[in-house]
């Protein structure tokens, strides 16, 4: 075989070629509509609608089978991207790509969707994280950050784990909000307790860099805060207040609609009571973390970054009791210390008392 770019040739054994090879030809999936082939090997990317997946696995006559793209793609610009910061799984691809339908829609149906402010909000939370991201990594400079990408010199693979990029991000973070180098950092979380035994090295290292208590609260509980070096940054300062700002306002409509909604929403189990404020608090962690409509789960799939998953467990006890309430349980409001989200100026003490770490039942070993 000729490589058609490099030109380069394979040899392989004729009893190979013969028993353990066939003829194939690779091609879109828009271009593949009307072919039938005997096998279909397709690779998503997790960009794809219902639509075109329908399409691939309607190709093959006997077999189809399915490659996920869950790893980045090398490409520097996209290590800040949430989905390379926080990877789903194969399972939350499939889920995601199947939500997703290109029908043509009408002008009306698409200026209703862009009105929606549940879709915003999913919208307004990645630029909101993706800004924070970009500009930590610009106010540390190019020469820190080409210095923390040749990490492997001093912990061998850690760039090869799969939590590598939400520690990364994390890193630059921590360097643009304290002004020290990010190997101080991550030498800090590296002493004392041994690496070699955790099944993602960048997971441990991320979870022990992760303070509970944050000094800047976010916009969301769940979400960073903007760190005082970049607040007073003349460049990005204003844009990322803003955008904390419009989270805020986003998610307070999303919480007023829910909680003006006739009937228990489409998580509740059968029998849950739950209470007008947890339900405006689901509904503001399903809209910004695009959870499907349609989706069971109170609080969707796993999170992998440490504070989203404090939250998720807090949010899914709080609708466990909903199901099975305690004798004395009245299914009124939340009690003292565990309000639902509020307006912008109430939230932050709130979200302070509530955020508090439950057990660490979550935190990777060892």
């Amino acid at each position: 075989m000729r490589h058609r770019r490099s030109h380069r040739t394979v040899r392989l054994p004729a009893d190979y070629v013969h028993t353990s090879t066939g003829l194939g030809y690779a091609t879109t999936i828009h271009t593949a509509q009307g072919v039938t082939a005997d096998t279909m090997h397709g690779l998503l990317t997790g960009q794809e609608s219902r639509q075109q997946l329908y399409t691939m696995l309607s190709r093959g006559r006997h077999a189809n089978h399915l490659y996920l793209q869950v790893v980045g793609d090398g490409d520097p610009h996209t290590l800040i991207r949430p989905d390379t910061v926080t990877p789903r799984t194969p399972t939350e691809i499939l889920q995601q790509i199947v939500a997703r339908d290109e029908v043509p829609v009408s002008a009306s149906t698409v200026l209703r969707e862009l009105n929606n402010p549940a879709a915003r909000l999913f919208q307004a939370v990645q630029r909101y994280t993706d800004g924070l991201h970009v500009a930590a990594e610009q106010l540390v400079g190019p020469q820190t950050v080409a210095e923390l990408d040749q990490v492997d010199q001093y912990v061998p693979g850690l760039t090869e784990q799969p939590a590598w990029p939400t520690l990364r991000a994390h890193l630059l973070a921590l360097a643009a909000e304290t002004g020290q180098h990010p190997f101080l950092h991550l030498q800090t979380a590296a002493a004392g307790r041994d690496l070699h035994t955790a099944g993602d090295m960048a997971a441990v290292l991320y979870w022990r860099l992760t303070a509970p208590e944050r000094i800047h609260p976010g916009p969301l509980p769940w979400l960073p805060g903007i760190p005082a070096t970049l607040h007073a940054d003349p460049v990005w300062g204003a844009y990322l207040v803003k955008r904390s700002h419009l989270v805020v306002d986003l998610a307070d409509q999303v919480q007023d609609h829910a909680c003006q909604g006739d009937g228990p929403p489409v998580w509740a189990p059968p029998g849950s009571h739950p209470s007008t404020a947890l339900i405006g608090e689901i509904a503001v962690w399903r809209a910004a973390n695009g959870i499907n409509p349609p989706d069971l789960r109170p609080t969707g799939g796993t999170q992998l970054e440490t504070l989203p998953a404090l939250w998720k467990q807090r949010l899914d006890r709080d609708v466990a009791r909903a199901a099975d309430p305690p004798a004395d349980a009245t299914g009124a409001e939340p009690a003292e210390g565990r309000t639902a989200l509020s307006r912008y100026g109430d939230r932050r003490p709130s979200y302070q008392k509530s955020a508090s770490p439950p057990s660490g039942s979550y935190a990777p070993g060892p």
